[in-house]
């Protein structure tokens, strides 16, 4: 923060000149709740001495006539030497904004960083990464104190499952009823792998939290305005930085469980189980029928599976359902498979030998016994990019995927696949054991 000629008693400077004006007269200094992998950026003060050592949301003066956003994204480069985004805010009780003194109030914005890794400038001789059991472990400046909890509710919930994770804790953030007449809850984080909004191929897990029965869980999101959306009713794309993400635990109506009530969840094992077996045998069957379809491909196709075989499956994928110890998955194989240079003529008179050829090579697949693992990039957070890596021969192979899996191809038994003709192509049906 640029050394302001006037330092409220929390420390915040109001900046040169007039600033920005509030509703009631007063004048706006903005400060960053900057999140990142699932933690809040926190910066210990050096001056004024009156707050040296406490800490504070990063941020700055408002020029005259500059817009509060911009004043905020210059400033963050100047003292932070990052490049950021804004994409929401953190609303106080005073119309959006939260008290200083008699003469400013406190504006904060939600932002993501773009380019750059903050560093300690003048103002500030050390940073922190808090995650949102970590907010009170700063001595914050006491203006802060109630926006810094307030942005770690907005932190993504963390989940564990793509570790294979199925017990954990967490604290309640959120009870509400669903338009079913179900309750819904969201809490910190959680091992629940909830039914992805966007993509719905892995059912949500089961299971209990503190006690009582979980019967489904859904993606969710909370914007600015606190509005809570679940499942279908959500309206943006999955990992839009303008909410918050979050895993909503669907318990039977009537259930009662209190904000704030720290909770023990317990995911169902056999099913979740029985879920991922049907996963992973879903993306080796897409694997293996790139492979065993390479040969009807007359021109360079539009993307390669990280195996370098063409990737049918992404290319011409229509709806993917997993289901325990298997999956079904539909595909197009039209004019526009035809145009990319696909002979789905040649193609679908070849059924039978392509699902040899598939079958073939799960059987060598799972019989390696390969390791099989998701990549969260080091994001704990449920909006996270994960990935699916498994050791095939001649792999890696990699795809992108938010679901669970096994950790091993040999606890699969037995992968067979079936491919039949359909109105709009073909559909293959994994199945396990």
């Amino acid at each position: 923060m640029t050394t302001p000629t006037q330092v409220t008693a929390d420390g915040h400077g109001p900046g040169h000149g007039h600033g920005h004006g509030h509703g009631h007269g007063q004048r706006v200094v903005v400060a960053a709740a900057i999140e990142h992998r699932g933690r809040l950026l926190a910066a210990r003060r050096t001056r004024p001495a009156a707050i040296a050592g406490r800490w504070e949301l990063p941020g700055g003066k408002v020029e005259p006539g500059e817009d509060p956003t911009q004043a905020l994204i210059r400033e963050l480069r100047e003292e932070l030497a990052v490049d950021v985004d804004v994409v929401g805010q953190i609303p106080g009780p005073l119309e959006g904004d939260w008290p200083l003194d008699g003469l400013f109030v406190l504006r904060v914005y939600r932002v993501r960083l773009r380019e750059g890794s903050p560093a300690p400038g003048v103002d500030h001789d050390e940073l922190q990464w808090l995650a949102p059991h970590e907010v009170s472990s700063v001595s914050w400046l006491d203006a802060d104190v109630e926006p810094a909890r307030a942005a770690m509710q907005r932190i993504d919930t963390w989940v564990d499952f793509p570790a294979g994770a199925v017990l954990g804790s967490g604290t309640v953030r959120w009870v509400g009823p669903l338009d079913d007449g179900r309750l819904g809850v969201i809490v910190d984080r959680t091992p629940f792998h909830p039914l992805d909004h966007g993509w719905p191929d892995q059912p949500g897990d089961i299971g209990l939290l503190g006690g009582r029965r979980v019967l489904d869980s859904l993606t969710a999101t909370i914007d600015d305005g606190g509005l809570v959306q679940v499942g279908a009713d959500i309206a943006v794309r999955r990992g839009d930085p303008t909410r918050t993400w979050a895993v909503a635990h669907v318990l039977p109506a009537g259930s009662s469980v209190s904000l704030g009530e720290g909770v023990e969840l317990v995911v169902d094992g056999e099913s979740r189980n029985a879920l991922s077996r049907g996963h992973s045998a879903c993306h080796l069957a897409a694997l293996a029928l790139n492979q065993a379809t390479a040969g009807f491909w007359s021109k360079e196709p539009p993307r390669r599976d990280s195996r370098g075989f063409p990737f049918l499956d992404q290319i011409a994928i229509l709806e993917s359902r997993i289901r325990p110890n298997g999956a079904s998955d539909s595909y197009r194989c039209g004019k526009s498979l035809r145009k990319a240079g696909f002979d789905s003529d040649l193609f679908l008179a070849d059924l039978t030998g392509v699902t040899d050829q598939v079958n073939a090579l799960l059987t060598a697949w799972v019989a390696q016994g390969a390791a099989s693992w998701i990549d969260t990039g080091g994001d704990p957070t449920l909006a996270s990019k994960r990935t699916w890596i498994c050791a095939v021969a001649g792999g890696p192979a990699v795809i992108p995927c938010g679901g669970t899996h096994v950790s091993a191809l040999g606890e699969l038994g037995e992968v067979r696949v079936s491919i039949m003709a359909t109105d709009a192509g073909f559909e293959v049906i994994t199945t396990v054991g």
